[in-house]
């Protein structure tokens, strides 16, 4: 997919946007350093921002993040993705649908996005309102190497367009969309660290940063 982005976040990212409802890894297996994670929303317009630091080099993170095609290995929540397309030379359009529920309130959510990559850190996603059933969003996804180590800034805002049960508080979702983005960044660090092992084992004469330049042309 280019150098391009990240699904993007939960249950609540379901209705937040890219790291949706991830449980592939308990949430007591913490992944990397947490630096920072909020979360808030004004008027029904969601808005989450992290910083962390995961254990993997950041040619196997940055890989796992823009494998579009094998999304749901971080975000069982998605039932489909696709790759549309490119809009333009530096633009990658994906589609995914994200089927999940919030106590008894549960949703398909059809999401259409045009991920853009500006330099080799910086993945900026837009979604495309007339293709998807949400009603607008948008990502920055900084991915920073850190020698053996990868800083991901993220920053999420998301108009879902619909109103949620008077039942379902904004803190019920809060707290669920941040218990689930930490184990989605779990996953993303336990796939890139797999990744990384592989292509050691396949060149023992590589190590660390080394093997995940190596990467980047697998």
């Amino acid at each position: 997919m280019n150098k391009s982005i990240l699904k993007t976040v939960s249950i609540t990212a379901t209705f937040l946007f890219a790291v949706a409802s991830c449980g592939l890894y308990s949430p007591l297996l913490a992944a990397g350093e947490l630096i920072n994670l909020s979360i808030g929303d004004k008027q029904g317009v969601y808005h989450l921002a992290l910083a962390m630091i995961l254990d993997a080099p950041f040619a196997d993170v940055h890989h796992v993040v823009t494998d579009y095609v094998h999304i749901y290995r971080i975000d069982p929540s998605i039932v489909e993705s696709e790759i549309l397309g490119k809009p333009d030379a530096s633009v990658t359009r994906v589609k995914t649908l994200v089927s999940d529920c919030v106590l008894f309130f549960c949703r398909n959510i059809l999401r259409v996005e045009d991920a853009r990559e500006a330099g080799d850190d910086d993945i900026y996603t837009v979604i495309v309102p007339q293709l998807s059933n949400v009603r607008s969003g948008t990502a920055h996804w900084q991915i920073l190497p850190m020698g053996i180590r990868t800083r991901i800034n993220y920053d999420m805002t998301l108009d879902p367009g619909f109103i949620l049960p008077p039942l379902i508080g904004s803190h019920i979702i809060e707290k669920k969309l941040k218990e689930e983005t930490l184990i989605c960044f779990n996953n993303i660090e336990h796939i890139a660290r797999i990744r990384d092992e592989r292509l050691r084992a396949r060149n023992p004469t590589l190590s660390g940063n080394t093997a995940s330049d190596h990467g980047k042309a697998n």
